[in-house]
């Protein structure tokens, strides 16, 4: 604290010299000894006097505060403006105690008036964190193994979902990073450079996820490291509507609650979850636990309440938590920043679901952490709460059948099989963040009786432009001697639909 305090007092050349001091000298340890990717934002943090609206970004501090912590070596200068979202469309899935046929449509927009009159159930600003945003929402019937076409703004928006028990397809992925023009690096995304992710890892998913291969995709936490909620929507502008018409699905991480990753570095500043669960529009155990005109989220925890400058509480656990199905997939979705405790109702609510659930031939847990640390939960890291899961009555069978499969982020790795749980867990956070350092695209596949998990590596120029150039005119499934298959299973307790 003392160096926090003498950084408020301090100019020019004795702010930098507490940066340096504190990285470069070794004093680091002071503050939990923060590892190369944190610099940037720790340095911004003991040299801003109070938080913003847009605090730890660049734009908002001080210029003498951008200069030093650039000279310092711990940022990066800004370039350019943030690109903004002209139409920010979100499509989740209806929650498992719904109809089949129900999605949330969502706009994300800046203005308080609806961009469709009549269409949405439901509009308001968002509150506590990325409060420049509004939400439009509405559950939508759909005629499933049909596209259903609705207008939104002037413009016609294709719907689709698969017929239940009919095989599906996704593509998931985790920890993405971009270097963003909003956004002065608050965590290092070592690799974005080198796998230039800013434009390739949207590429990536226009060609994939807007294939009429693909029902449906996710992002599994640590989403574009983003404090303030301008880096998201610089990347959601830089996807297609047809890319972002098909249903999605998302957890938060650990740096969706606290931007340097861990609670014992959070500040008022971070959005702990609230910018996440607004943005994302997921139709949660907390929306479908309300009127459909009400607003799909529990507010009832302020982030910032008894907390005056670090700290912040996390948003309701029911925000972040949800099942429901797509053809024959039942997802199962959690986040690892609470107890146990706080779900063993959900755990057993959603295992009777997956067995009673017509249609329903395998089930995909998704969740953030795939280790301890860093602000998750005893036995709640995704491997752990898979082998509590199992433990539960349906879920139970449906693991003994090989049925119950897992995906995660968190260690920035794509990999197979990681923590022992072999053919059955799955990590797919190489996006550009220190790690492993590969990168590319997995998809998760039920279809013809088997289920499939194949990784299509973009880790080179060579190999990027063959995939999104094979991808983006063929789909993916035509593309498959490009990838390396993970898993390729037949199912045994059921057939497949066609």
């Amino acid at each position: 604290f003392w160096l926090k305090s003498a950084a408020h007092f301090g100019q020019g050349s004795t702010m930098r010299l507490i940066c340096s001091l504190l990285f470069a000298g070794g004093v680091a340890k002071g503050c939990g000894g923060l590892p190369g990717k944190f610099q940037c934002g720790a340095c911004m943090e003991i040299l801003a006097g109070n938080p913003c609206e847009r605090y730890g970004t660049c734009e908002c501090m001080n210029p003498d505060h951008i200069a030093d912590c650039v000279t310092a070596g711990f940022c990066e200068p800004v370039a350019g403006a943030p690109q903004t979202e002209a139409f920010g469309l979100r499509v989740s899935k209806g929650h498992g105690k719904r109809e089949y046929d129900m999605v949330r449509v969502s706009v994300i927009t800046q203005s308080a008036d609806p961009p469709e009159s009549g269409f949405f159930d439901y509009s308001g600003q968002f509150k506590f964190r990325w409060t420049k945003n509004y939400v439009h929402t509405a559950l939508k019937k759909v005629t499933p193994g049909e596209t259903t076409s609705v207008s939104i703004a002037g413009k016609t928006v294709g719907l689709s979902l698969p017929k239940a028990g009919d095989g599906a397809a996704g593509i998931l992925i985790g920890d993405p990073c971009v270097k963003s023009a909003s956004v002065t690096s608050l965590v290092g995304c070592e690799y974005g450079d080198k796998f230039q992710t800013g434009t390739r890892t949207p590429a990536l998913l226009n060609a994939f996820v807007g294939s009429a291969d693909t029902d449906f995709w996710g992002i599994l936490g640590d989403n574009f490291y983003d404090r303030t909620g301008e880096a998201s929507s610089e990347f959601f502008a830089k996807l297609r509507d047809e890319t972002k018409s098909k249903p999605f699905l998302t957890v938060p991480g650990n740096h969706d609650y606290w931007v340097l990753g861990e609670p014992a570095f959070s500040s008022t500043a971070d959005q702990c979850g609230n910018g996440h669960m607004q943005f994302y529009v997921q139709d949660s155990e907390a929306a479908a636990g309300v009127a459909k005109d009400a607003a799909p989220f529990n507010y009832s925890v302020d982030p910032s309440a008894h907390h005056l400058l670090y700290g912040c509480s996390k948003a309701s656990p029911d925000n972040s938590r949800f099942y429901h199905q797509i053809g024959n997939v039942g997802v199962v979705a959690q986040s690892g920043a609470f107890e146990l405790g706080d779900y063993h109702g959900f755990m057993s609510e959603a295992c009777r679901w997956l067995a009673s659930t017509e249609g329903v031939q395998v089930g995909l847990l998704v969740g953030h952490w795939d280790t301890k640390g860093m602000g998750v939960g005893e036995d709640m890291d995704v491997p752990e709460f898979y082998d509590q899961l199992v433990q539960v009555d349906g879920c139970k069978e449906l693991a003994a059948a090989g049925n119950l499969k897992f995906f995660m982020g968190h260690t920035h790795c794509n990999v197979p099989h990681p923590h022992g749980h072999n053919d059955t867990g799955f990590m797919v956070a190489g996006q550009g963040m220190e790690g492993c350092g590969n990168y590319g695209i997995p998809v998760f596949d039920t279809t013809d009786g088997r289920t499939r998990v194949h990784y299509f590596d973009a880790s080179t120029d060579d190999k990027y432009n063959a995939v999104v150039d094979c991808v983006g005119s063929k789909g993916w499934r035509a593309c498959l001697d490009m990838a390396e298959t993970w898993l390729d299973q037949p199912r045994s307790g059921g057939t497949q639909l066609v």
